[in-house]
């Protein structure tokens, strides 16, 4: 695997061969041929996630770094340290993923299907995987946190 690392985090982050990528501390998921990885720093392990048509939409590693989410035109992956310091990756299938956040240690937001009429905001809990719509998409026009959403505003 230190080959895969080497090859990733050279591509990325040595050559600035890439623009999809997100940085925490100790690990970074990238995007290469619409294969998404995490790259753990530390070990220089690799950990594939998932295989996004069109590439992942957008990503975040927790600030605690013990979980990470990608996601794309129709599913979402999970990464999270399991017991015993086990990795574990779970798929979900979603609408379309816009953009996420974190909420707080265990939840994201996510903005989903936003070229709908039915685009939302939902919250995924990161230790139950329970997903739930929480808003319209509508209450959340031209607020700051949601940037690339002005975008689609302004239409």
């Amino acid at each position: 695997m230190s080959e895969l690392f080497t090859n990733l985090y050279n591509a990325y982050f040595t050559l600035s061969g890439a623009d999809k990528y997100i940085i925490g501390k100790q690990r970074r998921i990238v995007s290469q041929s619409e294969n998404a990885y995490l790259l753990h720093l530390e070990t220089r392990d690799v950990t594939y996630l998932n295989w996004f048509y069109g590439n992942p939409t957008c990503g975040l590693i927790s600030e605690n770094e013990d979980w990470a989410v990608m996601a794309g035109d129709f599913e979402l992956t999970v990464w999270y340290e399991g017991e015993h310091d086990e990795e574990e990756v779970i798929t979900i299938d979603t609408d379309p993923v816009f953009d996420m956040r974190q909420k707080d240690e265990e939840t994201v937001e996510l903005l989903v299907g936003i070229l709908y009429l039915d685009a939302a905001v939902w919250e995924l809990n990161i230790k139950t995987m329970q997903l739930r719509r929480t808003a319209h998409y509508t209450d959340y026009f031209n607020r700051e946190y949601l940037s690339k959403c002005t975008i689609v505003g302004a239409l």
